[in-house]
């Protein structure tokens, strides 16, 4: 019975590829190995992805290191890899078992610019690898079932090699455009879209600012009709490009890249943003996020062909802009974006931002007037909002942010802004609201000041825990002592809840810093306050498991008190009775005690 149900769980293809999906490739290797059955779903799992060409190419034929010539005459060290021999017949029939497996193909050479680590590792194939693929090969495509093309080649000249491989039915492309000749551009630009015309989602990355190659942007853009999502660097968004989006039908999706994982462009591409829409424009877009000045964005949503329909609305804000201006902002959104659910406005710290030099003082930030328009947004559940310098928000703030805003799910204000002398005023006692009045919140995002914890016992018994929160993030709030911090927060938090610390981007921090003429003692201090709170971090579940269980006891306590109150309470109830019918008894009989 054992065997046979053994042998049952064993050939049940679903659950092995969930299995499989946790192995790398060496172990589903090893699994093809098995039998025929397992054979087949292991070597689907281990093609389904394919990250490194050069090594499914060895399948192919073997490979081995060649010279590749440069631009001028002369002739650089081997550095490229080129068959050993000419392709064959046979070597295509005996790929072709492996390259209907594959599903998706990733050529990332960005990661291997400079010299010595392509000399250790990833050396480049050399260009006739892919002219004897396009020559030789007897089938229409390469990999005929590929879905996902990603290719982001380390030089110009090697964007080209990513037609080997393109055929109608990839669905998703991603490319690392760079700029060319103009004929030689144009004319790739085409081929792609010719090559690649069902492809619905869209994935550019550039080198450069988006300004030189907008023009071949566009001609990609117009020839891929049936896009549903594209996906740009930040500041890349300019106006023409807007408006050629627009006329995409099927268009759903607008999104900016991580800075972390491109550059994200030129800042003054996107410093003005005056366009025009078409009337039949963004038929369906329900997602958009794009780069620009608050003014220009407001005017934009105020456009009369603007869709209205935005359920997600990211704002990468180009600079700061007044109280005022954003104020007007958010009144636009809540007139214009009715069912909105998610909205990020972004000022992104970077390298070249421009900051407040000195910073302003608290009575002219950002207060609580500014927040108030949103507050009848009543579709919207997910608020982002940071920007240079702490907010001018106090406790009592927060307790009619929370008392008016109960669907929160998600909200970050401002966690991680540039360190000034005034710092937050904020303090601990500012997520009490949130406890007590969002109960559907999974993250939360404060800068506080945590100096000066509460005591304990100044949260009163009705005070709610935290019922769905799975992150607490707190940048690098200012903290002097990691054991009150923590003693407070376990009473809010619910167990297994984390507390995030820290910043997103340390490298564009750090010169935002030295731009902001923050000194070196401050910066030590920050990191001093990281290694609180990740002692808070470390801490927090132990307090909180012990409080719960504190807590638990102390319930049983207590039921255990109501049902001796209740025992005495019968007690003397039935003893009442007893003395009753004693005194009838001797009322009747006439005896005296």
């Amino acid at each position: 019975m054992d065997k046979q149900y053994a042998c049952t769980v064993g050939h049940i293809d679903e659950l092995l590829v969930m299995i499989f999906s946790y192995l790398d490739d060496r172990s589903l290797s090893r699994m093809a190995c098995v039998s025929k059955h397992w054979s087949d779903i292991a070597l689907d799992c281990l093609w389904h992805e394919v990250s490194d060409l050069r090594r499914a190419l060895t399948v192919l034929a073997p490979l081995s290191l060649k010279p590749e010539r440069s631009t001028g005459t002369s002739i650089r060290p081997p550095n490229a890899y080129a068959f050993k021999r000419p392709l064959t017949p046979a070597d295509w029939q005996r790929f072709q078992r492996y390259s209907h497996r594959v599903r998706r193909l990733r050529h990332d050479q960005r990661q291997a610019r400079s010299s010595a680590e392509r000399e250790k590792r990833h050396l480049p194939l050399h260009p006739k690898v892919f002219d004897e693929l396009s020559a030789s090969c007897p089938y229409p495509d390469i990999f005929p079932n590929l879905q996902s093309l990603t290719w982001f080649s380390c030089t110009p000249t090697r964007q080209h090699y990513v037609l080997t491989f393109m055929h109608r039915r990839i669905k998703h492309l991603g490319l690392q455009l760079y700029r060319s000749d103009p004929p030689s551009s144009t004319t790739f630009f085409e081929q792609v879209c010719a090559r690649c015309s069902g492809v619905t989602s869209l994935e550019l990355r550039l080198t450069e600012p988006v300004r030189l190659i907008e023009v071949d942007a566009l001609v990609l853009l117009h020839g891929l009709h049936e896009l549903q999502q594209v996906s740009l660097p930040i500041f890349s968004l300019t106006p023409r490009i807007f408006t050629e989006l627009s006329r995409l039908k099927h268009l759903v999706t607008i999104s900016v890249g991580h800075p972390a994982q491109a550059q994200p462009g030129n800042r003054e591409d996107v410093a003005e943003y005056t366009l025009t829409l078409p009337e039949d424009g963004f038929s369906v877009l329900r997602d958009l996020a794009f780069s620009a000045q608050i003014p220009h964005a407001a005017l934009l949503l105020k456009n009369a062909m603007f869709p209205a329909r935005l359920t997600q609305l990211h704002l990468k804000n180009v600079m700061t802009t007044t109280p005022v201006e954003l104020r007007e902002f958010f009144c636009v959104v809540r007139d214009r974006c009715t069912s909105l659910r998610d909205l990020s406005v972004d000022y992104i710290i970077a390298p070249d931002s421009p900051l407040t030099l000195p910073p302003p003082p608290p009575e002219v930030r950002l207060n609580i007037m500014v927040f108030r328009p949103l507050f009848s947004s009543r579709s919207l559940r997910i608020f982002e909002f940071r920007w240079d310098y702490a907010l001018n928000l106090t406790d009592d703030d927060m307790e009619e942010f929370a008392s008016n805003w109960r669907s929160l799910e998600s909200l970050q204000l401002n966690p991680e802004p540039v360190p000034d002398p005034h710092g937050p005023k904020l303090s601990l006692s500012a997520l009490v609201p949130f406890a007590r009045y969002c109960t559907n919140l999974r993250y939360l995002a404060l800068h506080i000041d945590a100096r000066a914890p509460p005591e304990p016992s100044c949260l009163c018994e009705s005070t709610p825990r935290f019922q769905r929160l799975d992150t607490l993030a707190v940048g690098l709030s200012v903290i002097t002592k990691a054991e009150p911090v923590t003693l407070f927060l376990s009473q809010l938090l619910p167990l297994g809840c984390h507390v995030n610390c820290g910043l997103r981007w340390p490298d564009a921090f750090d010169f935002a810093l030295e731009r902001a003429l923050v000194p070196l003692d401050v910066r030590t201090e920050l990191s001093a306050f990281w290694m609180r709170w990740t002692e808070v971090a470390k801490l927090l579940p132990i307090a909180t498991k012990a409080r719960l269980e504190e807590q638990g006891r102390f319930a049983a306590l207590e039921r255990q008190m109501q049902a001796l109150e209740v025992s005495r309470s019968e007690d003397r109830r039935r003893l009442t009775h007893l003395e009753q019918e004693v005194e009838d008894l001797r009322s009747r009989t006439g005896s005296s005690p």
